[in-house]
């Protein structure tokens, strides 16, 4: 039985929905990573998210920073319609708002609409690598991340190990000391990520993720955490490290691409949100593609 409602009804996102959204999610695997498992029950307070059954597609309702917005549909029935039901639903209810993070393949068939205005949004865009790569790290053009795991293991003794329920709490008490340094939870976006990293931490083994730990003097000083995102591809939901360890961003990253994603081809490492360090940091290692989003409103 159906927990979400049709639409217009909506019943707020929460765990109780966590196997209706897991099996779609299953049925129609993402290729981009805002729709992914993890991101919607880790950012699902944090964007009011609500879920509602156009035309029996599952679409989440949200508002963040201002604007309010539909994400993709999970389904593939009647696609133009449930996209034009949702704006229609905004404008009328809101006033405006838009279709938020919609895959090329999506936007690509309504480009000629006149009644839609599409635009990509460039820090949205996700990198995808190659996971081969990311553990050879071969050649000239990864030269440089080469140098720093190698500096890295030879001047710290550590060990890595998968990720546990054994190792959460300690993996909690890195965020929670980055969380401090930075300040992070005076803006809105890192105070978001702050929330998500520990609603992934919480619900680790429900939410199916994996990844992996960096323990330097029995203390963990780098993780990351991982999800199968479709048949070839893992996201890459959360990197986090102490940096007074040089290279230690490098060999979590590595040891991740040989322990953890052997059975895929690519890792997607989500977007860069229009910081100018995080875009210089995923374009040095190399995307073997960007995966393109569209926002699309009423013209």
């Amino acid at each position: 039985m159906n927990s979400i409602p049709a639409f217009p009804e909506f019943i707020k996102v929460d765990f109780n929905l966590l196997n209706e959204v897991e099996t779609a999610l299953e049925a129609f695997p993402p290729t981009v990573s805002s729709i992914t498992l993890g991101n919607i029950f880790c950012y699902r307070n944090e964007t009011d998210l609500k879920a509602t059954r156009v035309f029996g597609n599952i679409v989440f309702l949200g508002f963040y920073k201002g604007i309010h917005f539909f994400t993709q549909p999970l389904g593939n029935n009647r696609i133009e319609e449930t996209f034009f039901a949702c704006l229609k639903y905004l404008k009328e209810t809101t006033g405006g708002g838009r279709l938020n993070n919609i895959p090329g393949e999506m936007a690509e068939p309504l480009r000629k609409d006149g009644r839609l205005f599409i635009f990509p949004d460039r820090s949205s865009f996700d990198y995808v690598y190659s996971t081969a790569e990311l553990a050879d790290l071969p050649g000239e053009k990864f030269h440089d991340k080469k140098n720093l795991v190698n500096q890295f293991n030879k001047r710290h003794i550590h060990e890595y190990r998968s990720l546990d329920k054994g190792l959460i709490s300690q993996c909690l008490d890195l965020e929670e000391e980055w969380c401090k340094l930075r300040n992070c939870l005076e803006d809105i976006s890192t105070a978001a990520e702050n929330t998500c990293i520990y609603e992934l931490l919480t619900h680790f083994d429900e939410l199916k993720l994996f990844g992996g730990a960096i323990i330097v003097d029995g203390k963990i000083q780098a993780f990351t955490i991982l999800q199968k995102m479709n048949a070839d591809t893992a996201v890459t939901h959360i990197e986090k490290a102490n940096t007074e360890f040089k290279g230690i961003y490098q060999a979590i990253n590595n040891y991740a691409a040989i322990k953890e994603l052997k059975a895929y081809a690519f890792v997607n490492r989500e977007e860069d949100l229009g910081h100018a360090g995080l875009r210089k940091a995923k374009l040095s290692y190399n995307p073997v593609r960007l995966e393109e989003k569209y926002h699309i409103e009423l013209a």
